[in-house]
């Protein structure tokens, strides 16, 4: 448990409003969960040096707490196991709880402020671990959304926060937890300021649930989460008793895949895996496909560092061969499809010409895949700065078919990109592939340039060149008209957004691949870089969207969070943040004046200079 949410350091552009929240501990990974809660409020999850914070932004406000809430709240027990238990049927545990939260809320939502067009932060809640949390996943939306009947059965699980966090203690932890932000008399308990040990995840105080899923020797490099609903399956009634399945990678030998099963209710504290798999090399990041479709949600998109992005179906197993004596000791499924990276090219790199250098040899490094188009195509973000699409399923605009329909390996080394284009101003930041060796003989050789030139060195030259990819899906403001989504790559400093992917697709289907401006085009079908980002001089630790019932007049259909060292950063686009209104502008004169009446940076005559700016026009400028 722990104090109050800082408040945030807000700047204004043209563009967005800039939130920037400094947190008090080193954080290493966030996550928006796909649905709000119940209230209505947005759910961030990140990891830091102790544990996961969840932290519940706008929605309906608590109501004012009544004297005698306190005493109301109290049960006898056994009557709080479905509000604060995932596992209904343990009695045990839900007997030792004499607290029943049941918090109330205001009938409507506060109108924003139009000076604070931004919710403000409602709830917050740390889980304390006791170990860093390096990675998150959660489920995909799709899931979490799903009306049809054949899902009913994770009915339980849209009234809980579910993810999966790898730690630095080797161990991945799939944590449940309620959806609706704990009240302000939960947090409050007279218990928790005697025993603050209580607070601990997996003491249940909360209404957590803490699975360890042990198997792992170094700690995981990424996570991800799905549900298995045919685990079960009733012949008389087509009813599922859903599992959820966890993934896990990390680069234990040459690299190493786990999977767990876990039951929805379960009380079991340790799992171990259902099936290991080792890799020919150590994955970048591992996905669930978001389909419903029973023959795509068992695939598992496997991005490795090669250049190389491979799909796994855990359910498909290998069948021993009968000819052989020996049979499969542990369950294994089956590998799919290999989709390859191109190779690095000296003309599309200035720098290397003037250099004179060439490429060595190896495949462009891949820094992140992610499943598009509900789950028929993927993604990919190499670490030149191209990025690209292998259109598998032919979902594109005038594609008749896709990679599976005809030869998708170009020449024997290549997959056939269907739409493909450079993250602008990242050239300069790398060399492209393996680090670059000179032409020349006479070249000094150094320890940090035999380092450096060594194209299996883990440390060289690549792994300074961070980046990531985020997806989501955001629904469309008609019911007839088909979900949209919104692609956010961060590489090295440069951030850039593509609100609606099939938009962009459709306006670029007529162009030669990898010819058109990425920046260039209708507004609703372009690429659009994020500027100005500010972390204080921070590295980048991350990227998210959370996705908004309505595009902005900019064209966003997202929210930005951007994760630093100690801070994350959001961005908020819309037409109430572009321009300064008559009573903000009133208000900007206000504050700059006692500003400097309580001993602030400005002077008489920074005031009066101020103040003339936004008099001729310059409200636009940014003055927090």
């Amino acid at each position: 448990m722990s104090g109050t949410f800082p408040k945030p350091r807000v700047s204004k552009s043209s563009q967005s409003v800039q939130l920037s929240y400094e947190l008090p501990h080193r954080v290493f990974t966030s996550k928006a969960y796909p649905i709000s809660s119940s209230n209505g409020s947005t759910v961030i999850l990140y990891g830091h040096d102790n544990g996961v914070k969840i932290v519940w932004r706008g929605g309906k406000k608590f109501k004012p707490q009544q004297p005698d809430s306190a005493a109301h709240s109290k049960t006898n027990g056994a009557g709080s196991a479905a509000v604060i238990s995932l596992d209904s049927d343990d009695e045990g545990d839900s007997a030792k709880q004499s607290f029943e939260d049941r918090p109330e809320f205001e009938v409507d939502e506060e109108e924003l402020n139009p000076l604070h067009p931004y919710p403000d932060t409602l709830q917050e809640l740390d889980l304390w671990l006791g170990t860093e949390v390096l990675n998150l996943a959660v489920l995909p939306s799709t899931i979490l959304k799903a009306d049809s009947p054949s899902w009913r059965g994770v009915d339980v699980l849209k009234h809980k926060i579910v993810f999966a966090a790898s730690c630095s203690d080797n161990s991945v932890r799939l944590v449940t937890l309620p959806l609706t932000p704990p009240s302000p008399a939960s947090k409050a308990r007279p218990e928790l300021r005697s025993d603050f040990t209580l607070a601990n995840a997996g003491k249940g105080t909360w209404g957590e649930t803490v699975t360890v899923l042990n198997g792992h020797q170094k700690p995981s490099d990424g996570v991800s989460v799905t549900v298995d609903i045919t685990g079960a399956r009733s012949e008389a009634k087509a009813i599922a008793a859903p599992q959820i399945i966890v993934a896990s990678h990390s680069r234990e030998v040459t690299g190493l895949l786990q999977l767990w099963r876990v039951p929805i209710k379960s009380s079991q504290p340790q799992v171990e895996p259902f099936q290991t798999i080792s890799l020919a090399s150590p994955a970048k990041s591992i996905s669930f496909n978001p389909s419903l479709a029973s023959q795509y949600w068992s695939h598992l998109l496997v991005a490795e560092a090669v250049g190389v992005c491979r799909i796994y179906d855990y359910k498909l197993l290998l069948k021993p061969n009968e000819e052989s004596s020996e049979s499969i000791s542990a369950e294994h499924g089956t590998w799919l499809l290999s989709l390859y990276a191109g190779f690095p090219s000296v003309k599309n790199d200035p720098q290397a010409q003037q250099m004179g250098a060439h490429t060595g040899f190896g495949r462009k490094i891949v820094v992140d895949a992610q499943w598009v188009s509900g789950g028929r195509a993927v993604v990919v973000l190499l670490n030149d700065g191209e990025w690209a699409i292998w259109d598998i399923e032919g979902v594109g605009p005038n594609a008749p078919q896709g990679i599976l329909g005809r030869q998708g390996i170009k020449g024997g080394s290549i997959s056939e990109y269907s739409l493909t284009g450079y993250i602008d101003g990242v050239a300069k930041l790398r060399p492209s592939g393996p680090p670059q060796i000179t032409s020349s003989k006479f070249a000094p050789m150094t320890p940090g340039s035999r380092k450096a030139a060594n194209p299996f060195n883990e440390r060289g030259s690549d792994s300074r060149v961070r980046g990531q990819i985020s997806v989501v899906e955001v629904r469309s403001s008609s019911p007839t008209a088909p979900s949209e989504e919104s692609i956010l790559f961060w590489l090295g400093d440069t951030y850039a957004v593509i609100p609606s992917l099939a938009k962009y697709w459709a306006a670029n289907a007529q162009k030669t691949v990898g010819s058109g401006s990425l920046f260039g085009g209708p507004s609703s079908a372009r690429m659009i870089k994020l500027e100005n980002v500010d972390l204080q001089g921070e590295r980048c630790s991350g990227v998210e969207q959370i996705a908004k019932s309505a595009p902005s007049s900019a064209g966003f259909s997202s929210e930005i969070l951007i994760l630093g060292e100690h801070r994350y950063v959001l961005l908020v686009f819309g037409k109430s943040v572009a321009r300064e209104r008559p009573a903000e502008k009133s208000a900007s004169r206000l504050a700059l004046v006692e500003k400097s009446l309580n001993g602030g940076e400005l002077d008489v005559g920074g005031i009066e200079q101020a103040l003339a700016r936004m008099e001729n026009g310059g409200g636009k400028r940014k003055l927090f």
